[in-house]
């Protein structure tokens, strides 16, 4: 199986939300700072992982993302489904 950047972004940005999950709202700049991802990148990578239900965005001075359910019922598998497609074994 193969994951692409997009794919690897997503789940570090997941798993950083997850770890600050009950701090509640985290800026995109203070994820990409830990987790090292390009800004311009994770801001698309968060627009995919928002229309997929997996974070919520807030707007505003305090604003930022946050996981729109427990960090328990996430599974990595269908993060990668969603952001990469289907996984498939490389032969």
């Amino acid at each position: 199986m193969r994951i692409t950047y997009k794919g690897d972004y997503a789940l570090k940005a997941i798993l950083d939300l997850a770890l600050h999950y009950e701090i509640g709202v985290v800026t995109i700049h203070e994820i990409a700072r830990r987790a090292d991802i390009p800004i311009k990148f994770l801001e698309q990578v968060l627009l995919d992982l928002k229309k997929g239900g997996f974070v919520e965005s807030r707007r505003g001075k305090i604003g930022g993302y946050l996981l729109a359910r427990a960090p328990s019922r996430i599974k990595l598998g269908e993060i990668i489904r969603f952001i990469d497609g289907p996984i498939e074994p490389i032969g």
